[in-house]
């Protein structure tokens, strides 16, 4: 399933957003003309990037004088005569020209730069393939080499591309704005509406399957164990041993620790005490800054554990990764228990993802069209159907849809430029009325000639009507059924608080960016 756009209707640092805070695992690649750049993603993490100005890790680390030319030179014919070839990364490393953190920290640098480029492109399309994250650079190195080392904030670098962005939005438009003259009447700027998203990119949006919550999946998302440790090695046997489903395990700094991805429930910390590598008070300070992690402490055979408790320590273990594993699935299932008071239902973990990614997605300052991606996706994960309707003083107009019509066709092309009155009765336009979801037999909704041709009556005969309010007005609705499935809708109350949140959001953004545009003189 691939999500495409053009960059005039939907900005890059929109689509990057919208990729991360999905946690989705792909290749994003803009084009423009005959120009080309990629963004690879991993879980919604940013873990390579390339773009026209971008130099090659090689040209990188000999500009930065890691390494000289020669070594360069040598470690590129080696990769030529390779059958099947290493990437450039792992052979400097294993010819000890380079040392591992040494390489992660050029990648970090080289991303950083690239992303900060791209959020610039205004022209061109854009394609995101969901599941395909390849290697860039000509096989600089692969995504699996950097997976779990990197230490790059995906979520820092995003704000600073947004930053940039706005920033150069901003001084376009003052740069737009014209001076009066002397005397003369002052020019207010018009407010800035924000563009609709394309029926096909809301179309494109992929419709994820529920997985089986699991014991260490408190709201029915994954869990993420963060790693805290100058062993290498004991993030990658960790990982090797937990299931991807099960959670994500990173390798982080202290500095870093603690703080859960936007939408996600607060990590399980493991500091790694062996060694005297770090303090005992890196538990105490972590437990000050960061009172919601759940903190894993791994220690030598003979250390007084009461002092480990006393620093803040919810366990404390030693290195063997199948205790480690043990008792880290031990401490989520106690915290899911105090969450869910030991419901341990598929229904109930789902509803409380479907409710947190609502808050946390809708309500994090997204631009108008990430808004709308992020209401189909969640509605997509409830009903077989739908259509979001844009409301406009003289109708309602088809912004974007998901599902197939009666006769197979998508719904994103039959329904584009459709375009329904206000001055007929029907469960849509009562809706705007009142404000209210409602649910009904599809016959006594009494819907438009047109829609009806167009989408066909829902083998269960019933819809669901959810007006997206705006403030004190309906700026939205969104029409859905579960299409050829013979199954009630459920879940009404959770879409009915996506639409009431997308509302909040779409609202949010429109003010923002009327605060934004420069005051007349």
């Amino acid at each position: 399933m691939s999500l495409s756009g053009n960059l005039e209707d939907v900005s890059v640092a929109d689509a990057l957003q919208f990729i991360h805070l999905g946690g989705r695992t792909g290749t994003l690649t803009l084009t423009l003309g005959e120009t080309r750049a990629e963004i690879g993603f991993h879980q919604g993490r940013i873990v390579n990037a390339w773009g026209p100005g971008s130099k090659r890790l090689g040209e990188l680390l000999v500009d930065e004088k890691v390494i000289d030319q020669p070594t360069l030179d040598a470690a590129l014919a080696q990769q030529s005569a390779e059958h099947p070839r290493r990437s450039l990364g792992q052979i400097l490393v294993a010819t000890k020209a380079l040392a591992p953190e040494v390489m992660y920290r050029a990648v970090q640098q080289q991303i950083e730069r690239t992303v900060h480029d791209l959020v610039a492109w205004s022209q061109g399309t854009f394609q995101f393939a969901l599941d395909d994250l390849k290697p860039i650079d000509d096989i600089a190195v692969f995504p699996g080499d950097v997976i779990g080392h990197l230490n790059l904030d995906t979520q820092m670098v995003l704000l600073d591309a947004l930053r940039i962005f706005d920033e150069r939005n901003r001084d376009a438009q003052l740069a737009k704005t014209p001076t009066p003259a002397l005397g003369g009447p002052k020019v207010a700027p018009a407010p800035m509406v924000p563009p609709p998203p394309p029926a096909d990119m809301l179309a494109a949006v992929p419709r994820p399957a529920l997985a089986p919550a699991t014991a260490t999946d408190p709201v029915g998302q994954r869990l993420r164990l963060q790693i805290i440790s100058s062993d290498r090695q004991l993030a990658e046997k960790l990982a090797q041993g937990m299931p991807a489903a099960e959670a994500t395990v990173v390798r982080l700094t202290l500095r870093e620790a603690g703080t859960p991805p936007p939408g996600e429930q607060p990590p399980i910390v493991l500091i790694d005490l062996r060694g005297g590598g770090i303090a005992l008070d890196a538990i105490t300070g972590l437990r000050r800054a960061r009172p919601r992690a759940s903190i894993l402490a791994v220690v030598d055979a003979g250390v007084p554990l009461s002092q480990v408790y006393q620093a803040g320590a919810m366990a404390a273990v030693p290195g063997d990764i199948n205790i480690i594993l043990a008792c880290f699935r031990s401490m989520a299932a106690n915290r899911r228990d105090l969450l869910t008071g030991g419901v341990r239902t598929e229904k109930v973990d789902a509803s409380f993802a479907k409710l947190r990614r609502i808050v946390g997605d809708l309500r994090s300052g997204l631009i108008s069209t990430t808004i709308s991606l992020s209401l189909m996706n969640i509605i997509s994960e409830s009903v077989e159907r739908a259509v979001l309707f844009l409301v406009r003083r003289d109708g309602l107009t088809a912004l974007g849809a998901f599902g197939n019509s009666h006769d197979g066709q998508p719904l994103a092309h039959v329904t584009r430029g459709l375009k329904l009155p206000l001055t007929e009765q029907n469960a849509l336009v009562d809706s705007l009325a009142d404000g209210q979801v409602r649910s009904s037999l599809f016959d006594d909704a009494h819907f438009p000639a047109s829609f009806v041709g167009l989408v066909g009556r829902p083998r269960s005969s019933q819809c669901a009507i959810f007006p997206v309010l705006g403030g004190s007005r309906v700026i939205a609705v969104v029409y859905a059924d579960n299409g050829l499935s013979n199954r009630a809708i459920e879940e009404i109350d959770i879409l009915e608080l996506a639409a009431a949140q997308a509302g909040l959001a779409f609202e949010n953004e429109l003010l923002r960016r009327q605060a934004a545009q420069p005051r007349p003189a």
